[in-house]
C-alpha cells in the first residue's frame, strides 16, 4: 500500500494538470462520485460534521488495525473534498492519520479558492477526521 505522502504526491501531480481553478473544482467534484457513502440510517447527530455549510457526515471502521472512513455531503463540492481527503487516508493506521498535517490542501491552494463558509467546513472535516482517528487509537 502507498504511504499517505505517496498518495499526496500523486494528487499534486493530478492537480498540476489543470490550468485554472474551474478545472480543479470540476476534478474535486468528480472525486465526489467515488466517495464511499454512508447509509442513510447512519446519517445522524453522532456522524454529522459540525461547522460545514452543507450537511456532511463521516463514519469510520477499524479493520486489521487500519481505519476506513465513509462520508457524504449534501454539496457536490463537499463530497469531492471529503472524497479527496479520505482517498489519502483510508487504509492507514489511526496513528498515521492523527499525525497527518493535511498540508495537501495548502499545496493545492484550496483554502484560498473557497468561500469563508466552505473554508470553515474544510477545517471542520479535517478536525473531525483527526478526532475519529484519535478515538480509534
Amino acid at each position: 500500500m502507498k504511504t499517505i505522502k505517496e498518495k499526496e504526491a500523486e494528487l499534486l501531480e493530478d492537480f498540476s494538470m489543470f490550468p485554472d481553478w474551474n478545472d480543479k473544482y470540476n476534478y474535486i467534484m468528480d472525486m465526489g462520485g467515488e466517495l464511499p457513502l454512508i447509509p442513510e440510517e447512519h446519517k445522524n447527530a453522532q456522524t454529522k460534521v459540525e461547522g460545514c455549510q452543507s450537511a456532511s457526515w463521516l463514519t469510520v471502521d477499524k479493520k486489521d488495525g487500519k481505519l476506513y472512513f465513509k462520508g457524504d455531503s449534501e454539496s457536490i463540492l463537499g463530497k469531492g473534498v471529503i472524497s479527496m481527503l479520505l482517498n489519502l487516508l483510508n487504509g492507514h493506521t489511526a496513528e498515521e492519520i492523527e499525525k497527518y498535517d493535511f498540508n495537501i490542501v495548502h499545496q493545492i491552494d484550496l483554502p484560498n479558492h473557497l468561500s469563508p463558509t466552505r473554508k470553515m467546513g474544510l477545517e471542520s472535516v479535517m478536525k473531525r477526521i483527526k478526532e475519529l482517528a484519535k478515538q480509534n487509537m
